[in-house]
């Protein structure tokens, strides 16, 4: 008997550590991301589990220390998180910076925009570097980072192929990156509960409603940072930029059949602004999505006339009608002036119906 009831504690003290080893293993694929085995996903976690699954996803396409580019704007369907935007062509890459590592951009026309932005494990948002040349890559957190370069809209397909086959990445490891599986109803139902509060952040804050959900520990954004907005806005808006670098203005929701407009003075942003129109649950659903200071016709005056739903003749037109019946906006300011960034300037609050 005695004998019996030491094999019996052997026996399951193996199998625990069999289901326990199952759980904690460590994916490097998109594929083995989602299991029913696997860990629960809580808000505190969602930030470091969306990450992951964007690392994954691109490193299922690339591979470590390689870039995955996208030679076209964002399509309508193809948009693997919400408010993508037409106003860049993307470019990302995880990269190995555990025994150091560098991203080296092209030279490109002056007044064109090309910028490269360090992502860590954990969704901490590290400042944009702009324009050509070498740069450092290092992280506070883990082994990886992925990073997101982004090249001005402007260019045609053709000039942005070659533009993006000239960035180089250099790393002295080439470890891929690897992440606990994690269960998908939990990561589903957190990810809609974080989306949930982005209504009620915007009618709290107002135009400061994303300040300090894009942060980094290691420069003087920690300052802003908000755990709350941090959490949200990984589910809302995933791999944004700091508010040094880009200032995002996102609406409530309008009436998709009803006419709106903004009229307004330009912001004199440094690089540009733009809208872009989305449905209720914040994806594009029109080839015409969005319109710049890059593309728009200022008025007579210098100011600007953004239309939204408004018919083809109206300045600036961005068709609204969709099958949710009903549109958001989200304004984004690159890298923006001192009017925007400390002054408060906004054009959200100029949107009227009409």
């Amino acid at each position: 008997m005695f004998l019996r009831k030491q094999y019996a504690i052997v026996f399951f003290s193996l199998l625990s550590a069999i289901v326990l080893s199952a759980q904690a293993e460590t994916v490097t694929d998109i594929s083995g991301f989602f299991s029913p085995d696997g860990r629960k996903v809580t808000q505190a976690s969602y930030p470091r589990d969306e990450t992951s699954r964007q690392m994954l996803q691109t490193q299922s396409i690339a591979g470590v220390n390689r870039f995955a580019h996208k030679r076209k704007l964002t399509q309508t369907d193809n948009q693997p998180v919400v408010r993508m935007n037409r106003d860049t062509y993307y470019s990302q890459a995880v990269v190995d910076v555990s025994e150091g590592a560098t991203i080296t951009l092209p030279d490109i026309p002056e007044g064109k925009y090309m910028s490269v932005q360090p992502v860590t494990e954990d969704h901490r948002i590290q400042p944009m570097s702009y324009g050509p040349g070498t740069y450092e890559l290092a992280t506070h957190t883990g082994n990886h980072l992925i990073l997101i370069v982004r090249l001005d809209a402007t260019f045609s397909e053709e000039e942005v192929a070659r533009y993006q086959d000239q960035m180089l990445l250099s790393a002295n490891s080439d470890e891929m990156f690897g992440s606990d599986s994690v269960e998908p109803e939990s990561f589903k139902r957190v990810e809609n509960e974080l989306k949930a509060k982005t209504p009620l952040l915007i009618k709290r804050d107002g135009p400061l409603a994303l300040r300090g959900g894009f942060t980094a520990p290691t420069d003087e954004s920690r300052g802003l940072y908000d755990e709350d907005k941090y959490q949200i806005m990984a589910a809302g808006g995933w791999g944004g930029a700091q508010w040094k670098d880009n200032i995002y203005e996102v609406s409530g929701s309008f009436p998709s059949d009803v006419c709106h407009q903004a009229t307004f003075e330009d912001p004199l942003n440094d690089a540009f602004w733009s809208f872009t129109v989305y449905n209720k649950a914040g994806f594009m659903f029109d080839d015409v999505a969005n319109v710049s200071s890059e593309t728009a016709t200022p008025n007579a005056d210098g100011t600007y006339t953004v239309s939204f739903g408004c018919g083809q003749e109206a300045p600036n037109n961005l068709p609204t009608a969709n099958e949710s019946g009903e549109f958001t906006l989200a304004i984004r300011h690159y890298q923006p002036s001192e009017r925007v960034r400390d002054v408060g300037y906004r054009l959200l609050p100029l949107v009227k119906p009409r």
